[in-house]
């Protein structure tokens, strides 16, 4: 499960939040989030040490994320949750990350339905 945000606020520590607590009971789910176009080391650095995430937190090489994935840079956050073997088993785009907070439980929900089906 991939997270790109162009935003390291409380908004984004709620969404990576409720990933970590389906992380918590599945050792084998893989998460990360990415800055993009923006996010800083720092702003990663400052959000880990006010929240202690499990979630990986990284910046993309290219500014813009990875041109493979072709983000829409009017998205603040993009969620991909894949299924094992790497397709995708749900996506989601929001505007600005207070979106990305109020629909951080059906996020967390997909990537429990992600997991279920691979273990099928």
């Amino acid at each position: 499960m991939v997270v790109f945000s162009q935003k390291a606020d409380e908004n984004i520590a709620t969404l990576v939040k409720a990933v970590d607590q389906v992380q918590k009971n599945n050792k084998e789910l893989g998460t990360v989030l990415v800055g993009v176009s923006g996010v800083e080391a720092a702003d990663l650095e400052k959000l880990q040490d006010t929240h202690k995430l499990t979630t990986p937190l990284t910046i993309a090489v290219d500014k813009d994320g990875p041109k493979a994935y072709k983000l829409n840079k009017d998205a603040a956050v993009t969620v991909l949750v894949y299924k094992r073997g790497g397709a995708i088993h749900a996506n989601f785009a929001f505007s600005d990350s207070k979106s990305a907070a109020a629909k951080a439980s059906k996020v967390a929900e997909a990537t429990e339905e992600a997991l279920k089906k691979a273990s099928k």
